[in-house]
């Protein structure tokens, strides 16, 4: 569905109407008063109401993740505008206000930051055994550089798990839907001593029925199965407060199939002079075009059927994640001292058919390990009523192991790549808020930080298949890149210092507005070096990447209005965007290569409205605008990227959503949801091709739910994806084989039980 200004009138006009002046001083008939709730955010590493921070915010406590079906981390795009959030192959991708990235190269840390209990998670793959038993979701927008550090150039986005309790509390939710699948979560809390106090809480998802039929082999693909388990003990002294975790979790999913597209003439390429189809060339191509073949088979899928695949080879996970985190806070009597230490550990271990075809004809084995240990320290005080500040310290040590293997022509030519990388990040930041007058406040932070990236391997060409679960080939028979010939022998070490800088006033305006905030500020931030490692099948592509660096301009207003009935936010911004890393897919290559090419310039704006419309009756509306180009000279493949959008950056973004409480009996109460995602046409690539523009499209979930008063229990039934809708959530398009192409899930019904005690 493609937005015009008069379909986008229609879409907006009954939340305009409700919005209008008649309606929105109206009072309930019953005389009661009443408001949205204050939100507690801890965006700046202190407790804060989310409408005294300066920030984009977009927050969502559990009953929103509830509402909005957001299942995995890549359903968050459905509530958070200029956001995109793409997954390939077990790698969460993400995009904010057109900064992210499309690399495959997983040893390459993500430009918008992933925390868990503030632990960063450094790795786009670790997140998926996690994220149970959430208190909230906090995502931030625009480089978090000096709180947040290297990697959050694009913004922040931020899970917090429930706590263990003083009082005895079991509880949970299972859920049940068309495709068989068992998605459970249970926690028991409670005392153990009057200081102490702990909480187990655990996930299981067990899907039967996958969302793909594979023709080939009988059988479905698309298979979450995944258990984890989190354990807690918070300790409370009279002025220090100590909280260990440990986690643990296993995912054995069948992973989504890629369903590829043709792009060569049959004739041609049976001539051995292969020519590009039209339909490739205009954009229409789909699974069922035989006039477009593949590189590698001749072949095409046979279908324009997106959930039906061909591939002769299974796409299973095994992967185990487990870690310990000990937080320390202690009052110090005039601030507070808190230390984080966290030591994480991820084994992924992943089967991949890249081709899509029922011939075994290139086939990737992922074997990647993680171990991460991180260390903050900070001081959060206050001087006076008149300076906040937040000083602190932090170090990361990385180990990260790679041996891919891809095998071509069942296994005939091996590319295997061997290597290790080590990864030192030190840094120290300071974050001020100074009150010049009563109502206007002085933003300034700064953070330094130094970076040590070590790599030791590289790619080299086999033959032969040989391992059970990892694999090698049986015999190496030449080098093809090593990191030895990398400049400076395969290390990198960058330096940056990250600033912010700006105001918070908060004017007396009166009339209709409860408060109002104005901010405006300028911040910078960086991503860090790195090095395209992954398949490089000449010393050329093994490339040695400088950071990314961005500077944004921001300005935008938070207010309450109407009584604290409804909040309007709203925010512009400007990014200059430089060396970003640029995914290049060359001719005659099976994989692509990762440049230091690309300027990016951006600009645009979101709102975020939350109106009570009446007792019980939430109505909300996010939208943004994202205005950006590559701004480089760049050329790729014979290809000027210049004046190109970047990839997964949709012009409009809207998130409407509406909740409906309805007491039935004194008992009882009866909910109605339903929320709408929608992205109006986006490249999916920066070399902006048609083949590879996903059009506009929305995606919409409702549920009906029934509960008891003081929240005892609640069931609820629920559709996801109501209009089934067909939309790809990763494209490589690749001209060695064709168009690679994954989908995002079809429309799932279910019912859900929950209960607390």
């Amino acid at each position: 569905m493609k937005l015009t200004p008069s379909s986008a009138t229609r879409a907006l006009g009954p939340l305009l109407l409700a919005l209008s002046p008649a309606t929105l001083w109206a009072q309930p008939a019953d005389g009661s008063r009443f408001a949205i709730e204050e939100v507690v955010v801890t965006a700046q590493k202190r407790a804060q109401s989310v409408q005294d921070v300066g920030i984009a915010i977009s927050v969502l406590d559990s009953s929103d993740l509830d509402r909005y079906g957001v299942t995995n981390v890549q359903d968050l795009a459905l509530t958070v505008p200029n956001t995109q959030v793409n997954y390939n192959f077990g790698a969460v991708l993400f995009n904010v206000r057109g900064i992210g990235t499309e690399q495959y190269s997983v040893n390459m840390d993500s430009p918008v930051a992933l925390h868990v209990d503030e632990v960063y998670l450094s790795k786009p793959f670790m997140a998926g055994l996690l994220l149970f038993d959430i208190e909230r979701v906090e995502a931030l927008k625009g480089p978090q550089g000096t709180l947040f550090g290297r990697n959050a150039t694009g913004g922040a986005v931020n899970f917090y798990s429930r706590r263990p309790t003083r009082e005895l509390s079991v509880g949970g939710t299972i859920s049940y839907d068309d495709y068989e699948t068992v998605n459970a979560e249970a926690y028991v809390s409670g005392p153990l001593t009057d200081r102490l106090s702990a909480r187990i809480s655990g996930l299981y998802v067990h899907q039967n029925e996958g969302y793909f039929y594979n023709a080939t082999r009988d059988e479905t693909e698309g298979r979450d199965r995944k258990h984890a388990i989190r354990g807690q003990l918070l300790w409370e002294g009279d002025d220090t407060e100590a909280l260990l975790t440990v986690n643990w979790g296993r995912d054995r999913s069948i992973s989504a199939p890629s369903h590829t597209w043709g792009l060569y003439t049959p004739e041609s390429l049976a001539a051995g002079a292969p020519v590009l189809c039209p339909e490739y060339l205009n954009g229409t191509v789909n699974g069922a075009t035989a006039n477009c073949v593949r590189g590698v088979d001749g072949d095409y899928p046979r279908s324009d059927d997106p959930y039906l695949s061909r591939g002769g080879t299974p796409n299973p996970m095994r992967n185990r994640a487990w870690g310990a985190t000990l937080r320390v806070e202690h009052d110090l009597g005039w601030a507070d001292l808190t230390s984080i230490s966290s030591y994480q550990q991820y084994l992924r271990n992943e089967q991949h058919d890249a081709e899509g075809g029922p011939i075994d004809t290139i086939e990737i084995y992922n074997n990647n390990k993680i171990k991460q240990f991180t260390q903050e320290l900070r001081l959060v005080g206050e001087v006076g009523n008149t300076w906040n500040y937040v000083l602190g310290a932090f170090y990361e040590h990385d180990e990260y192991s790679a041996n891919n293997t891809m095998s071509i022509a069942g296994g005939e030519n091996i590319l295997y790549t061997d290597y290790k990388q080590k990864l030192d990040s030190i840094s120290v930041y300071a974050h001020n808020e100074v009150a010049l007058t009563d109502n206007l406040d002085l933003i300034a932070g700064v953070r330094y930080t130094r970076d040590r990236v070590r790599i030791d391997g590289g790619t080299f060409f086999g033959t032969g298949l040989a391992g059970d679960r990892v694999k090698r080939p049986a015999t190496i028979l030449a080098p093809l890149a090593v990191s030895d010939l990398v400049e400076n022998g395969g290390r990198r070490t960058d330096e940056d210092v990250s600033f912010k800088t700006g105001f918070q006033w908060h004017p007396d305006i009166g009339g209709a507005f409860d408060d109002a905030m104005v901010y405006a500020h300028i911040s910078t931030g960086f991503r860090s070096g790195a090095f395209n490692a992954e398949f490089t099948e000449t010393q050329e592509s093994f490339t040695s990447l400088s950071p990314e660096k961005l500077t944004a301009y921001e300005a935008g207003f938070k207010s309450s209005l109407a009584g604290r009935r409804v909040q309007f936010n709203a925010s512009i911004f400007r990014y200059d965007f430089r060396d970003m890393f640029l995914q290049a897919n060359l001719p005659n290559s099976v994989q692509a290569v990762v440049l230091n090419a690309g300027e990016i310039k951006s600009w645009g704006g979101e709102i975020d409205i939350m109106w009570l419309a009446a007792p019980g009756l939430t109505l909300t509306l996010n939208g943004g605008y994202l205005d950006a180009e590559i701004t480089s000279d760049v050329t790729v493949a014979n290809q000027n990227l210049k004046g190109n959008r970047p990839v997964n950056s949709p012009k409009w973004t809207f998130s409407p959503a509406a909740n409906y409480e309805i007491p039935l009996t004194a008992d009882l109460n009866l909910d109605l949801a339903a929320n709408a995602s929608f992205r109006s046409a986006q490249y999916m690539s920066s070399a902006n091709k048609p083949s590879n523009l996903q059009s506009s499209y929305w995606v919409v979930n409702a549920q009906v739910g029934l509960s008891h008063a003081d929240d005892r229990w609640r069931v609820a039934v629920w559709v996801r994806n109501l209009t089934k809708t067909e939309y790809r959530t990763f494209v490589n398009d690749v001209p060695g084989y064709g168009v690679l192409n994954l989908y995002g899930r079809p429309r799932v019904f279910g019912a859900t039980l929950g209960f607390n005690f």
